[in-house]
Formats: C-alpha cells, structure tokens, sequence
C-alpha cells in the first residue's frame, strides 16, 4: 500500500514505471531477493543512522559495481527519498534523508557539430 501510495504521486507515467524498478532494485540489493513488500515497512521504521548507512552502501554499489551514470544513481536515490517522504505523511516513517546527497551530474556536452561554415572549410 505504501508504495502504491508513493507511486501514485502526481509523476508522469515515465517516472512512476523508473521509481518502481528503482525501489525494487533498491530492495533486492538489501535482502537478495525481490519479494521486496514486507522490507517496504521494515525499511521505513529503521532509525535514521542504519536507513542513511544502508542507503549510502547501496549509493556505493551503483557507483563502484554497477558503474551507472551519476543521472541514474540520482534517480534510483530520488525513488528511495520519495519512499521515505510518503511514510512519513503516513506516520510509519520517522526519519529524514536530506542528508543523502546526490552526485554531480557532468555538464551537457554540445554534440551538434560544426557550423555549416567550419563545414563547407574543413570539405575544400
């Protein structure tokens, strides 16, 4: 319920479907395996140390062993923190993640190519 509570937030539909394979990534990285519904609540009544230790080893598997962009990892981190905000409107979470901060993201590289007129230089 609490994660159909978090992936009914007004997201586009894109969104919701990447939030939804990203906290089932999330919990098959936790516990080993995909049954992931009961490790939802569990998940969420952690003290704020262990959820923020647990998230940052999690962080550390993406960036290391996975090798995902810094956009993913922010987007798989973005689901997690989500997760955490609905249970806490719902009282069964009682902990922040504001601390978990995301990776820089490298700045757009400008793959248009040459002006027409470098174009027609670099042919004669």
């Amino acid at each position: 319920m609490l994660l159909t509570s978090c992936l009914r937030s007004p997201r586009s539909p894109n969104t919701k479907r990447a939030y939804e394979k990203d906290l089932k990534d999330f919990f098959k990285f936790t516990a080993g395996h995909q049954q992931y519904s009961n490790l939802v609540l569990e998940f969420l009544r952690l003290n704020q140390a262990h959820a923020v230790a647990v998230i940052l080893k999690y962080k550390a598997y993406l960036i290391n062993k996975k090798k995902l962009s810094e956009a993913t990892v922010n987007r798989r981190l973005s689901a997690i923190k989500s997760l955490a905000t609905m249970g806490r409107k719902l009282g069964v979470c009682f902990y922040t993640l504001e601390d978990i901060k995301g990776e820089k993201v490298e700045a757009y590289r400008d793959t248009t190519g040459i002006p027409p007129s470098e174009y027609a230089r670099v042919i004669c």
